[in-house]
């Protein structure tokens, strides 16, 4: 009877510590990375080397869980954990938030309309900033910002791939989940 006891405490200390062990949170920078994709303006990519880029355009998918995780990390960047600020507002009722992180390296034209998610084109409605804050129009170079903007929920399946875009300058990108 003891040694029975003593098995059913082994297994139940085992399989708590494995679900602890298993069930482990990522990193931010983990889940910055499996909800982002670069975009190079006009850049030729040719390995990890990137030649003539006007512009970076890193898209950042923000669900739930990246915004708690922003907002938790005391290393998240700013503009992320301010911009995360959107998610569950009533604004974005059956849309999904995304910021589109601009990093030029040249002077370069900022259009929101040549954005493009999946079969998505972006509006100017779904631009999230106030008018006089949207990074719209001639951006300087070495120009650092990010332009938060809604896509329905309804051109994102979990798993499925899908191109993020900026006009014909395109990434590939799986949507996370499932």
């Amino acid at each position: 009877m003891k040694k029975a006891l003593w098995i059913c405490v082994f297994l139940f200390a085992a399989a708590v510590g494995g679900v602890a062990w298993g069930g482990q949170e990522k990193s931010l920078d983990d889940l910055l990375a499996e909800r982002s994709a670069n975009v190079w303006v006009d850049g030729q990519v040719l390995g990890d080397l990137v030649l003539g880029a006007k512009a970076r355009l890193t898209f950042i998918f923000v669900d739930p869980v990246l915004a708690s995780a922003a907002r938790n990390d005391p290393g998240a960047p700013e503009w992320l954990i301010w911009h995360s600020r959107h998610v569950g507002e009533k604004n974005l009722k059956g849309k999904v938030l995304f910021l589109l992180h601009i990093e030029t390296f040249t002077p370069w034209e900022m259009d929101p309309g040549r954005i493009h998610v999946g079969n998505y084109t972006v509006s100017s409605e779904d631009v999230l900033s106030l008018r006089e804050y949207s990074l719209t129009g001639e951006l300087p170079s070495g120009f650092k910002g990010t332009l938060p903007f809604s896509v329905p929920k309804s051109f994102l399946k979990g798993g499925m791939q899908i191109v993020l875009a900026y006009g014909e300058d395109s990434a590939q990108w799986k949507v996370p989940g499932r």
